[in-house]
């Protein structure tokens, strides 16, 4: 009998994880749930609600769990085909859900941009810095490197 490797501790997480975002998936989707955080998410389907309901983070959905984020899309347009049995309010509701989610996605992304923005500035002031002094240092070595006269004294040594 061959004997199982191991986990790391990494593996393991992400395994709890992403069976908590499975079962929060799950609650969110069904008609009937009684669970207190999932009655009041079942209206909305998007990765906050599921964050929230599984008790983890956007960001780790986003990074780890791109197959999690595929069967929520596929939920979503699940729920969106009864959609012609809707009242105005209801499809209103919905829309002004969709926009809110949109805007949050926006203020992620903008986040994002900021951060990269400032560190995409900080190395073009590092890559600036080191070019200069690249150069001054080129500058003293070519000083260092020109040959230099010697000169010789009435007493017969030399001086440079």
């Amino acid at each position: 009998m061959a004997k199982q490797p191991v986990a790391n501790p990494h593996d393991t997480r992400l395994r709890a994880t992403a069976e908590r975002l499975r079962a929060a998936l799950d609650r969110l989707t069904r008609d009937s749930g009684s669970h207190s955080a999932s009655a009041s998410a079942t209206a909305r389907l998007t990765v906050a609600a599921l964050a929230r309901e599984a008790g983890v983070g956007r960001n780790a959905i986003y990074a780890n769990h791109r197959d999690i984020l595929d069967d929520l899309a596929r939920a979503r347009e699940h729920q969106r085909a009864p959609a012609s049995g809707l009242t105005a309010e209801d499809r209103i509701t919905k829309q002004r859900d969709l926009i809110d989610d949109m805007q949050q996605q926006n203020r992620q992304l903008a986040t994002e941009n900021a951060g990269l923005l400032r560190r995409a500035i900080e190395a073009e002031r590092r890559a600036y810095r080191a070019e200069r002094r690249s150069a001054q240092l080129t500058k003293e070595l070519g000083s260092l490197q020109r040959p230099t006269i010697l000169q010789s004294t009435k007493e017969g040594s030399v001086h440079s």
